[in-house]
């Protein structure tokens, strides 16, 4: 695997990756404490969430038709540009704070974010694929983003109790600079097409693709099912340790830490089996996640439900990056950007929907219920993405990495 780190260009898109899901943390933890403090509102706390995640995960797609066919030697740093500079805005912003105004530069942030980084994917692939190397490469990207998952909030918690929330916006836009230099100063990245398509309708054009493939259908539509299954757990999980186990913040802390390591431990099965066919790869991670959760569901004392949180983790650390993988392996590349853009898209709108499902039914019917429906909706995305892509073999046969 360490091969591909001999390609310059990957190298790149690799360090510019990992500094982009460093800095979203960093960002995420900074702004919404922020919101939360200043508005003292959970509606306050959940419009920053709707102009950071939701809300761009339903523009973006429409802003990649407008840039994906222009040189990504422009249009990435261009695009971290605009998140450096959101940053700095905001770190103003917030001296004479006002909800609107900082709710405006985020959603700008959060469509920049989405953009860049299904633009980043494409190219990922578009520069791995012809030397056979896309499945080492996506094994170091996967990895490096469940170290971030991890380490990115502890570190923003440390920077805003350290520095503030300010000193923690302005290393985020220094951060988004240092990354635009990286892709301005790339040599070897994916030269426009010859013939560019036309702009007018290339969104109803890639949903027709959507259509017209079932197993990107398939993909697609299952890892949307599997994200609002996952996310149930994240507004429950605070509620779960504190006051069903009665193990208090610390608590919390640890099963999240557990989760984190475990997402660690994922990518690290998955760059060691990577060559396993994408349909195990993905059963298996789903089916991890979804036990896990029906471990947290019912475990009864905290020791328990961080070991089946671990077990969660390391199901998340496969699932994840496998999906995306066997979506890349079956795309055409002319539709490469727009397919991560939708997978992308899709997985930040379906995460919030799964909060509010979770929120739901802790509300309803307790922490433990909320878990157990987590689980058996891993374990059903495990059980229908295993039948689904068995019963497409004609589409799956012309696309190796399924099999």
């Amino acid at each position: 695997m360490a091969r591909v780190l001999t390609i310059p260009v990957y190298r790149r898109l690799l360090v510019a990756y990992t500094l982009n899901e460093l800095a979203w943390s960093i960002g995420t933890v900074a702004l919404a404490v922020l919101v939360f403090r200043r508005t003292g509102s959970a509606i306050g706390a959940m419009s920053f969430f709707l102009c950071a995640q939701t809300l761009p995960a339903l523009i973006s797609p429409a802003v990649v038709t407008r840039i994906d066919q222009r040189p990504v030697r422009r249009v990435l740093p261009a695009l971290y540009v605009v998140e450096s500079l959101a940053f700095a805005a905001l770190a103003w912003v917030i001296t004479r704070f006002a909800l609107g105004p900082a709710l405006v530069l985020v959603l700008i942030d959060g469509i920049a974010a989405v953009t860049a980084r299904a633009i980043a994917r494409a190219t990922t692939v578009a520069v791995l694929t012809p030397e056979d190397m896309l499945r080492d490469g996506n094994a170091l990207t996967n990895a490096s983003f469940s170290v971030c998952f991890m380490a990115g909030p502890a570190i923003g918690g440390l920077i805003v109790a350290v520095g503030g929330t300010t000193a923690a916006l302005i290393a985020n836009a220094c951060m988004f600079a240092l990354i635009a230099v990286t892709m301005l100063t790339t040599r070897g990245l994916p030269a426009a097409p010859h013939e560019p398509a036309p702009t007018a309708g290339r969104l109803r054009r890639a949903l027709d693709y959507v259509r017209e493939h079932p197993v990107v259908r398939t993909l697609l539509g299952l890892q949307a099912a599997a994200v609002l299954f996952f996310t149930v757990s994240i507004p429950v999980e605070v509620v779960f340790t504190t006051h069903t186990l009665h193990a208090g913040a610390g608590g919390y802390g640890a099963l999240l830490s557990a989760w984190g390591a475990g997402a660690v431990v994922g990518s690290a099965i998955y760059a060691r089996w990577r060559e396993l066919p994408s349909r195990t790869l993905i059963v298996g991670g789903a089916s991890a996640l979804g036990l896990g959760f029906l471990g947290m569901a019912v475990a009864p004392a905290l020791g328990y439900a961080i070991a089946a949180a671990a077990v969660a983790g390391t199901g998340n650390g496969i699932e994840a990056v496998s999906v995306r993988t066997a979506l890349q392996e079956s795309v055409d590349a002319n539709w490469m950007t727009l397919m991560m853009s939708f997978n992308e898209s899709m997985a930040e709108a379906t995460t919030g929907i799964g909060i509010l499902l979770g929120g739901a039914l802790a509300a309803i019917a307790g922490p433990r219920a909320a878990l157990a429906v987590a689980g058996a909706g891993g374990l059903f995305v495990a059980a229908v993405i295993a039948g689904a892509l068995r019963s497409q073999r004609t589409a799956v046969d012309a696309s190796p990495g399924l099999r």
